[in-house]
């Protein structure tokens, strides 16, 4: 199934207008790469670049590891003589499977020698773009209305739909977000402190949208593991991504030994928000990952403070960071 999967890949990025004609150059050449928005990766708990080239007959050959300087650049040998696309994956830590991941990260067909890399049709499901907006968050902690009432601890929970639908682009209740390729998954988050070295970061979970791009599910977490509700991953009602974060009856390790419950309106000395909502592109093997233990990857397209949003009322989620890209020329 997988070889199957990777001899489609292959076929397609030839049609999609590789040159015909002699070959580029011989084997044995050089690939210059530059590289946009790229970090170095943690060997041990990300994986690392690899490259791959791709042949007229659908093949794909692997054309090396690379570890972009911090300009973006980096250069790998060409393995054949009749490569027509270039593809960037994240290989696993400890790989052992000769074949490509899953993840692919970037693409692109050679024209004239040079192929222009994006993460569209790589990371996104087809060669679709990511969305401008997609919707709405707000706080809101469901886990313990039943219990306490509304509004209770309405500052220390995060979900992911419209509470104001006519003021949003979809007009109902369900956020909107580019499908991914199998190899990645959406997840959210709540951040404090944000861009420092202390930043602590709250995963939500883990969730993909359907085939029409609406998130009308929930995530991997349910309520939450810091919700206080021991069945957290299947109570509950919400067919949408979201967390609570007010007690920690299972014990879990909090990140960044927060008390609970956090207050995501909490402001610093010089009356700052400290808590930013962002929504990352994470690699799909990462579902099932210890609690506590979640690490953003780099692509982390949506980011907005909390600020002075109040407690159920809509926040508009916007596209901030721009993707990865690059090209790739042959020498």
């Amino acid at each position: 199934m997988r070889a199957a999967a990777l001899t489609l890949l292959a076929v397609a990025a030839v049609g999609c207008g590789g040159d015909a004609g002699p070959p580029l150059a011989p084997a044995g050449a050089r690939i210059e790469l530059m590289l946009s928005d790229l970090r170095a990766l943690d060997p041990a708990r990300e994986g690392t670049y690899s490259t791959w080239v791709v042949d007229r007959a659908g093949a794909m050959h692997a054309a090396g590891t690379i570890f972009p300087d911090a300009g973006g650049r980096a250069e790998v040998v060409l393995p054949v003589s009749d490569a027509v696309a270039f593809i960037l994956s994240v290989e696993p830590p400890d790989d052992r499977d000769p074949a490509i991941s899953g993840q692919r990260l970037l693409g692109g067909t050679f024209r004239g020698g040079r192929a222009e890399l994006s993460a569209l049709g790589s990371v996104t499901a087809g060669d679709l773009p990511l969305r401008v907006r997609p919707g709405q968050f707000t706080m809101f902690t469901p886990s313990d209305n039943h219990l306490s009432g509304y509004p209770s601890n309405e500052h220390a929970g995060v979900w992911l739909f419209n509470p104001a639908p006519r003021q949003s682009e979809q007009n109902d209740h369900w956020v909107r977000l580019t499908q991914l390729a199998e190899g990645w998954v959406y997840e959210g988050w709540a951040v404090r402190d944000i861009g420092t070295l202390g930043a602590v970061w709250l995963s939500y979970g883990k969730f993909r949208p359907d085939g029409a791009g609406v998130v009308n599910s929930r995530d991997d977490t349910g309520w939450g593991p810091f919700s206080g509700v021991l069945d957290f991953a299947t109570a509950g009602e919400e067919e949408y991504p979201g967390d609570d974060w007010i007690s920690n009856p299972l014990g879990y390790p909090v990140p960044g030994n927060l008390a609970l419950p956090v207050n995501l309106q909490e402001k610093d000395a010089g009356g700052a928000a400290r808590w930013t909502h962002v929504i990352t592109i994470e690699s799909a093997r990462d579902r099932g990952e210890p609690i506590g233990s979640e690490r953003p990857f780099l692509l982390q397209p949506y980011r907005d403070a909390f600020g002075d949003g109040r407690p159920g009322t809509a926040q508009s989620i916007t596209f901030r960071g721009a993707l990865p890209g690059g090209v790739a020329t042959i020498r």
